[in-house]
């Protein structure tokens, strides 16, 4: 299971259907609370339910995402078969965190969650009040609703950025494979999933304020992203460039 968690693209996934199976088990324990059928009924319909969708969820993630190529390929990375490894001082770990994570903050939308939060507020008000709940009892019940939804998603969306627990420790690896980037702090980051694919990776020279790096883009609902930025640590340029070569011939050119 911890090394599932490690898995970026699954981080959040995993977290919000977990958080969404809480939810729904409170909201469906207070909707049945004056169940004839009595209590122990009423508990075993708001366990039994969300946690039948949790598992159908789980299972088509499992489908579509296929975390065994990325468990596979971990192990393999952990066992000396991948096609580069870097190690890093603690210099160069503060650097590496420093790029991948101003990538994190170019691609974050500081709006998404507060106006999702928002729509969700203003649903549960109009709904209050269209069964004529006390007022406010709705706005008390839709204001604790909306904060647990708005950390639970900020958490969710921190969760899926590797410098999150990279920064926890002063020292760092990354391997590289054909099919993902593993951060040890940090996580793996597939190359290749369910939504995208590895359209490039390109080598960007170091400048007067940042250091070399590889940056690995996906097209992804037809757009180019840049996926996760790599720094190369000093003097193992050549090896980085040729890196890139290999991607060329071996993975990109084939798709």
């Amino acid at each position: 299971m911890t090394r599932l968690f490690s898995i970026l693209q699954l981080r959040a996934p995993l977290v919000g259907l977990l958080g969404v199976t809480v939810m729904m088990v409170v909201g469906m324990r207070f909707g049945f609370r004056d169940w004839d059928q009595g209590p122990g009924a009423a508990w075993l319909v708001s366990l039994g339910i969300p946690a039948a969708a949790l598992l159908v969820a789980l299972s088509i993630f499992a489908v579509a995402l296929q975390p065994q190529t990325q468990l596979r390929d971990m192990n393999r990375m952990l066992t000396g078969q991948s096609w580069a490894h870097w190690h890093y001082d603690e210099a160069d770990w503060k650097a590496a965190n420093y790029i991948e994570g101003r990538r994190e903050r170019e691609q974050r939308n500081p709006y998404t969650v507060p106006l999702c939060a928002a729509a969700v507020g203003l649903v549960m008000v109009a709904a209050g009040a269209a069964a004529g709940a006390h007022g406010v009892i709705v706005i008390g019940v839709t204001i604790a609703f909306v904060a647990l939804l708005y950390l639970a998603a900020v958490g969710t969306a921190l969760l899926s950025h590797g410098t999150l627990m990279a920064r926890g420790r002063p020292r760092g690896e990354v391997y590289i494979s054909s099919l993902g980037v593993y951060r040890r702090p940090g996580g793996y980051a597939a190359l290749h999933a369910f939504g995208f694919r590895l359209r490039e990776v390109d080598f960007v020279d170091a400048t007067n304020e940042t250091p070399a790096y590889l940056r690995f883009t996906v097209r992804a609902k037809g757009e180019l992203w840049p996926l996760t930025d790599v720094v190369v640590p000093p003097g193992r340029e050549e090896e980085a460039r040729a890196l890139v070569q290999r991607f060329q011939t071996e993975v990109l050119t084939s798709r």
